[in-house]
């Protein structure tokens, strides 16, 4: 783990042995990100198992990385890009496989020389197999040491040398209290949409079924940001997602209101289409090709 704290009140552990992803997050004290009964589990269960939901035995933290070859539900697919006698099919378990492998840290500390001193750390994430995916993810993650945004930077480079997809998705996920009835959304999506959730019944229920909900986003510029909003918590909490809907295209949220589970996820993601036979299809990365993202995370007071 590396812990970070600054003057502003934001605290996060960064699971450097689960992905380089963050497992918890606090504002002044207030648990804002989510922990499931799993507790981050190392060494972390088989993605493979149970059909490919062994990632629900793993599932646990803030945010949640997932791909970098497949994200949806577990499924097979052609593996004749890989040309290996063996190797027709290609298994993807829920979620794919990177939140569960080990990163190496590459360095971390406080840049005091900038104007605006920083907490940084980075970390490099390989997803690998003989003969399958070669896939690296180099991500950095920062906040500015008197700042209120968790920004995080990755690049996905194709290590290997034959074509291979990629997908990814940021599983954002809150927990209580800063998840309860109070809840609201905002933000670059519909008017119509907002509002039905913000007067839906948020509280947990035993029989909650867990449900995933696209939504289109709402803006013309280059970044989206959705913001929740918690009114009852300290006079006032905003968590805001901020991304470019041109790297992250598409676009849910996650409703798991069930007792003894109880969360909520904002989740940018790029899909792979495996039925696409575009020899263009932005989503297939040749040797050496990379992709690169940017997601911010501001917590603060309403209306700061």
């Amino acid at each position: 783990m590396l812990v970070v704290r600054n003057a502003m009140g934001i605290a996060f552990e960064i699971a450097v042995d689960r992905g380089f992803d963050i497992s918890a997050a606090t504002w002044r004290g207030i648990n804002i990100g989510w922990n499931s009964a799993n507790g981050m589990p190392w060494p972390p269960h088989p993605v493979d198992a149970e059909d490919g939901v062994g990632f629900y035995r793993n599932l646990d933290g803030f945010v949640v990385t997932c791909g970098l070859d497949h994200i949806g539900g577990a499924r097979r697919d052609n593996a004749d890009r890989y040309i290996h006698k063996h190797r027709k099919q290609v298994f993807n378990p829920l979620h794919g496989r990177i939140s569960s492998q080990r990163a190496t840290i590459s360095g971390y500390g406080i840049d005091w020389r900038t104007d605006v001193p920083v907490i940084w750390a980075e970390g490099v994430v390989r997803q690998s197999s003989v003969f399958a995916e070669n896939l690296v993810l180099q991500r950095r993650i920062e906040i500015d040491v008197f700042g209120n945004v968790i920004r995080i930077a990755d690049t996905v480079e194709n290590r290997g040398f034959r074509p291979t997809p990629h997908a990814i998705l940021y599983h954002v996920n809150f927990g209580y209290p800063f998840v309860d009835q109070a809840l609201e959304i905002s933000g670059n999506l519909s008017r119509e949409m907002a509002a039905a959730f913000n007067g839906e019944d948020k509280r947990p229920r035993e029989d909650f079924v867990d449900c995933y909900q696209e939504i289109p986003i709402a803006s013309d510029l280059w970044t989206a940001s959705i913001e929740l909003r918690n009114r009852a918590l300290l006079g006032g909490i905003s968590a805001k997602l901020s991304f470019s809907h041109k790297e992250l295209p598409n676009f849910g949220i996650w409703r798991a209101f069930q007792s003894g589970v109880y969360a909520f996820a904002l989740e940018p993601a790029r899909h792979f289409d495996p039925e696409s036979n575009s020899a263009e299809d932005p989503l297939i990365l040749a040797g050496g090709e990379t992709a690169k993202y940017k997601v911010e995370l501001s917590l603060s007071a309403m209306g700061a």
